[in-house]
């Protein structure tokens, strides 16, 4: 009975150290979102912005970018394999359009919807991925 004791209170302490570790996919987020900042991206988890994206799901995150394109104002989602215009319409006027979508339709199959605003870019993408993809998300949105 003078053993049970310890015993149950080593074995408690243990599991809640262990509980405490962090998880591989925590590892792994953990060093993906610290390699994404080094790129220049800002990770946005709030609510306020999941609002804006037409795609619900929860597992998906919204990575922004500095804004260094020529385009000011627009929302793109992907829709097959293409990306398509969702808001503003009159951009679709624009007499750089075709150019604007052929570069938006070069984006990695990753990107579900990239939305531009004056200051920012905001993208949403399964950050499962990983960093190669991020990457390539990078290179691309670089050479608008």
């Amino acid at each position: 009975m003078e053993l049970i004791i310890p015993l149950l209170v080593i074995l408690f302490l243990a599991g809640s150290i262990s509980y405490l570790r962090p998880s591989k996919k925590m590892k792994f987020l953990a060093e993906l979102r610290l390699s994404a900042m080094k790129l220049g991206f800002k990770i946005d988890s709030s609510n306020a912005m999941k609002g804006i994206f037409k795609n619900d799901q929860s597992d998906l995150v919204s990575y922004q970018l500095r804004n260094t394109t020529f385009i000011k104002k627009g929302q793109f989602v992907r829709e097959g394999d293409a990306m398509n215009l969702y808001d503003p319409a009159s951009l679709k006027f624009d007499q750089n359009f075709q150019n604007i979508e052929e570069k938006i339709n070069q984006l990695p199959q990753s990107v579900l919807e990239i939305i531009f605003f004056e200051s920012n870019i905001a993208i949403l993408w399964d950050e499962k991925l990983g960093m190669e993809e991020l990457k390539k998300i990078h290179r691309s949105i670089n050479k608008f």
